[in-house]
């Protein structure tokens, strides 16, 4: 029998297995429910264009997704930031230069900014993403919903609007749903406020990859090989220490070790004999997956750069913004990508195709004009009719979650140990997250202290000669 099961096969399920290639186990299976890999990544077709309907993007700071998409030759580009973005917020609009929220907001509304940000930088000092819920007043932030927050600590409406509208973007649910002590964690993990919702040189959203980071994930898979089994999901496993029996349509896999990466929602799908622990079952039972709609428009040419524009539409009065220019170099389309986030997910995921695009291309138009209305494709794809996603971009959890049942989050329980982007302290909800995730459980295969997944040095590097691209960890 092979010595692990990876269960799963996107960013982090990948990763774990190229890690325990490195450390030279070879005896390994994944095995992942969809008819392909990748996870929340996913490619479409726009066009002649090969888009990212998933994730898509990289911080300068994410390293091991660096590393891996220098490893197999996919190049970057960054997201276009010249000219005016749009911001209408709470019936109040601007234009600005680049995408700084404080710029754009106006002098009050840039000062009470500031103060915000201080306020949440003050909440988030003590507190450690290896184990958030230890925070000194976790019970109390955990208690609290984002919006609670606001009301208590934010007095401008417009800035209330505008954070009401941030969150919506990051976290693909509303500030009502959200726990503070939950949004604390997911902004230390990301580096901050400023760097998850900005574009600009050490944003969150700086930098795209020519044909799309889904290829990165196909090229892992080909290292796989076929120890890689699609269209393979799990209906059950048996278990207890040292030993599983894996369940699946095709047939019943047994291995000393599992490393589940799965999207957290998902795993009460898996009936495990014996039960897992209450408070573990209890955390992925609460937790909720965010809603997003994912869109894109092509035109024949990014023709509201000549008005001075640079694509970037934020807005609180239409379900259909965030928008950017994501336009790859080196070619003349002009490419625009957005989404319809949280609640209006929801409800615009009941609307046609057809319909969605005429709202997507009204918003657009009333901004850069008639031509607009015109374009050569559009694509969209609702992440919440994903049988094996649930949702995008990731988990969230609601009060009451963190500070009662974390703990659980990637604790091993007997045979298993716990992947997937929400169980990384750095980069939580990121695919740098997810890839930091599976290096830590597979290097908890081999009996070492999980201590963080920031501990975990993982790099890709060719050898010589073959153009086969190795991984290699090490701990600091």
């Amino acid at each position: 029998m092979p010595r692990t099961i990876i269960i799963g096969a996107g960013f982090a399920g990948l990763s774990a297995a190229l890690t325990l290639m490195e450390k030279g186990d070879d005896d390994f299976v994944v095995l992942e429910a969809r008819d392909r890999v990748g996870g929340r990544t996913k490619p479409g077709k726009l066009g002649d264009l090969t888009v990212d309907l998933g994730g898509m993007w990289m911080a300068p700071t994410q390293n091991q997704l660096k590393f891996l998409a220098a490893s197999y030759k996919v190049r970057t580009y960054p997201t276009y930031l010249d000219g005016e973005a749009i911001f209408r917020i709470n019936g109040k609009e601007r234009r600005g230069q680049r995408e700084k929220l404080n710029n754009l907001l106006g002098l009050r509304g840039g000062l009470g900014y500031l103060n915000a940000r201080r306020k949440l930088r003050r909440l988030m000092k003590p507190l450690d993403c290896e184990q958030p819920w230890n925070h000194p007043q976790a019970a109390q932030l955990d208690a609290t919903t984002v919006e609670q927050w606001l009301v208590a600590n934010v007095g401008y409406d417009l800035l209330r609007a505008a954070f009401r509208t941030v969150c919506s973007t990051v976290f693909c649910a509303e500030t009502s749903q959200v726990s503070l002590l939950f949004f604390l964690h997911y902004l230390k993990s990301g580096e901050g406020l400023d760097t998850l919702i900005s574009s600009d040189t050490g944003g969150a959203q700086n930098l795209l990859f020519h044909g799309g980071v889904h290829q990165i994930s196909t090229r892992m898979a080909a290292q796989i090989g076929d120890r890689l089994h699609l269209n393979t999901p799990v209906e059950s496993i048996a278990w207890e220490e040292g030993h599983a029996d894996v369940h699946t349509q095709s047939g019943t896999w047994t291995a000393h070790n599992v490393i589940v990466a799965v999207p957290l929602t998902l795993l009460p799908r898996i009936a495990f004999t014996p039960a897992l622990p209450h408070p573990k079952m209890a955390l992925h039972d609460r937790l909720t997956m965010g809603s997003s709609i994912k869109f894109w428009v092509l035109y024949e040419t990014p023709f509201w750069r000549a008005k001075g524009f640079n694509g970037s539409i934020l807005r609180d009065d239409t379900p259909t913004t965030p928008i950017m220019d994501v336009s790859p170099t080196g070619q003349g389309k002009g490419v625009l990508a957005g989404f319809i986030d949280g609640d209006q997910a929801l409800r615009y995921a009941d609307l046609s195709v057809a319909a969605r695009r005429a709202v997507v291309l009204k918003t657009v138009s009333e901004h850069f004009g008639p031509a607009a209305l015109t374009p050569l494709d559009y694509l969209d794809h609702d992440w919440s009719s994903e049988e094996w996603s649930g949702g995008c971009y990731g988990a969230f959890a609601p009060p009451g979650v963190l500070s009662h049942y974390g703990e659980h989050l990637r604790a091993p329980i007997g045979p298993f140990h716990w992947a997937g982007t929400e169980t990384s302290p750095v980069w939580t909800g990121y695919i740098e997250g997810a890839i930091r995730s599976g290096q830590r459980a597979a290097l908890e295969v081999f009996g070492k202290p999980a201590r963080s997944d920031n501990s975990v040095k993982i790099g890709y590097r060719a050898t010589p000669g073959s153009g086969e691209i190795i991984p290699f960890a090490t701990r600091s």
